[in-house]
């Protein structure tokens, strides 16, 4: 960003869900300060699109890796890809389905548990350790949701997955924090997304996904004494 230092100098990040939305958004802030980039998701033609303007924006080295979050194998195929070439991680990745207890169905919910909860856990203990060796140590940033603070008739799976990943995150903040890793957790509201668009609500309220890119680069605004552990972005007017 013109006038400001480049946050993130040299840093190697990776962003899951890179594609579209939220990571894509966070990977173009993380080049705009000086990040290098690991682009991960499942579409290698949008990660390209991804890169190219990533590219364009500053960031001297992108890697795409295409990885499939809901299977737990490509998650441990991205680690070892990445191995300890990594400073920031974003778990990113995410999908909603149906989860209603009354009409949702139960297969596809593990589809959303292992993409949601399953694949950060198992991302994070891949590249944790990894992480903590490098010389000024790193972060992690959770991208949760408000459904990981509060009930939300009508997505009880989905709920009980944010939740899930908030405990995870809290605790990973706690375990980590003395071996030079911190920890933060974003929890957006409905966010203008594919993933919203068939949403009740229109996309023109709802949060944008470059403002939770700014959420992300909050940590490393921060002195090394400060950590945002949890931020909560909520649209700024009712959406209904």
């Amino acid at each position: 960003m013109v006038g400001q230092d480049k946050l993130l100098q040299g840093k190697w990040a990776l962003v899951t869900g890179a594609s579209n939305g939220i990571g894509r958004a966070i990977s173009l802030a993380f080049a705009e300060h000086g990040a290098n980039l690991w682009l991960s998701a499942r579409n290698r033609d949008k990660l390209h699109e991804t890169a190219d303007d990533a590219k364009a924006l500053g960031a001297e080295h992108i890697i795409i890796v295409q990885a499939d979050m809901s299977i737990k194998e490509s998650v441990d195929e991205l680690a070892g890809v990445v191995g300890s070439k990594v400073d920031v991680l974003v778990n990113n990745a995410g999908t909603l389905t149906e989860s209603s207890v009354l009409k949702g169905n139960p297969d596809d919910w593990d589809r959303m548990v292992q993409v949601d909860l399953a694949a950060p856990m198992r991302l994070t203990r891949h590249l944790a350790p990894q992480i903590s060796q490098r010389q000024d140590g790193g972060h992690i940033i959770n991208i949760s949701s408000v459904a990981g603070l509060e009930a939300i008739p009508g997505f009880a799976a989905y709920v009980a997955a944010k939740f899930g990943l908030t405990g995870f995150s809290k605790s990973s903040f706690e375990e980590l924090r003395d071996k030079n890793v911190l920890v933060t957790t974003i929890y957006p509201g409905y966010v203008a997304s594919e993933m919203t668009k068939n949403a009740p609500f229109p996309q023109d309220k709802m949060i944008r996904p470059e403002d939770i890119a700014q959420a992300a680069l909050l940590p490393f605004r921060m002195s090394t004494r400060a950590c945002p552990t949890d931020i909560v972005v909520r649209p700024s007017h009712k959406l209904a």
